[in-house]
């Protein structure tokens, strides 16, 4: 599995808003060459220019999009049962464990620098900003040999944006607000006073369920050890781009809901590895395939 990150650009400036995903969802599957023609895109998305371009980069950072050829997208299998107006689970993302699903998904497979950093780099409760930006510079410059600072600034900004609570804006129009969904997290928290502090949110997570903690464990285990039987608890807990690391939970929960996942699937089993160690043991070699459709009931 790959943990190269190198986009830090891409999202003119916007963070995703409530309503562009599932508005995103329906244009496409109406209109595959939607984004051939900008006027169009506009009109139909009701939209600016920039917020146009936007809202094409967090449909392929969210794993929605694919292009089918040069100038065609379609959607993906993991769009259509998150979104689907007929057959998906949340077509309009009222449930937060559907966002939990897409954080995981951003967060693992977008390869975007400040979501690799924060998420599976940085292990304290606690950093500064500037050591955040100074991580994801380096980064950027060791993938793409040049990157300016202020590409970077912007990038960690819209990071941030996109889950710090405190910028959170009530409102009744969701899809109007400045608020990116992920907000409704928890993750992480920004303090401003003096050094400008993010804090990151370790342990339960009241709004992430066990289906949706399994649909970070089948996908982790079909990209990390797509061949074994076997995945060990401490990797779940621990490893880079892991479930545990991830959602930023601590060991007692990533444990009861391994356990809750077990006994509701009676696809998997928690055995010692002998070495005091636990592992995650499939009962089946289709034990990854019966989670996957756990996750998604």
């Amino acid at each position: 599995m790959t943990t190269r990150a190198d986009v830090v650009s891409g999202h003119e400036s916007f963070a995703c808003r409530y309503g562009w995903l599932p508005k995103l969802y329906e244009a496409i599957a109406e209109t595959p060459m939607l984004f051939a023609d900008d006027e169009k895109a506009i009109l139909t998305l009701g939209i600016g220019k920039n917020m146009v371009r936007s809202i094409r980069f967090w449909g392929h950072a969210f794993g929605l999009l694919h292009a089918s050829d040069a100038r065609r997208l379609a959607l993906t299998a993991f769009a259509q049962q998150l979104l689907d107006p007929a057959t998906g689970r949340d077509p309009y993302l009222a449930d937060t464990a559907s966002l939990w699903r897409l954080h995981w998904v951003i967060s693992t497979t977008a390869m975007l620098a400040a979501w690799r950093v924060a998420f599976s780099e940085i292990q304290e409760s606690e950093v500064a900003k500037q050591r955040l930006h100074d991580l994801v510079y380096q980064r950027a410059v060791d993938a793409r040999g040049t990157v300016t600072a202020a590409t970077v600034s912007q990038h960690v900004e819209i990071f941030l944006r996109s889950y710090d609570a405190a910028r959170m804006v009530p409102t009744t129009v969701l899809e109007d607000t400045l608020s990116c969904p992920l907000q409704e997290l928890g993750l992480l928290a920004v303090d401003a006073v003096g050094t400008p502090t993010i804090r990151f949110c370790r342990g339960p997570k009241p709004s992430l369920d066990v289906p949706a903690f399994a649909f970070a464990i089948a996908d982790f285990w079909q990209r990390t050890a797509p061949a074994s039987r076997t995945l060990s608890l401490r990797a779940l807990m621990f490893e880079h781009a892991g479930p545990g690391t991830i959602f930023r939970l601590d060991e007692a929960t990533v444990h009861q809901f391994v356990r809750t996942m077990c006994d509701d699937t009676r696809a998997c089993d928690l055995r010692e590895d002998g070495a005091g160690g636990v592992d995650l043991v499939g009962r089946t070699p289709n034990a990854v395939r019966t989670l996957e459709q756990y996750a998604w009931a």
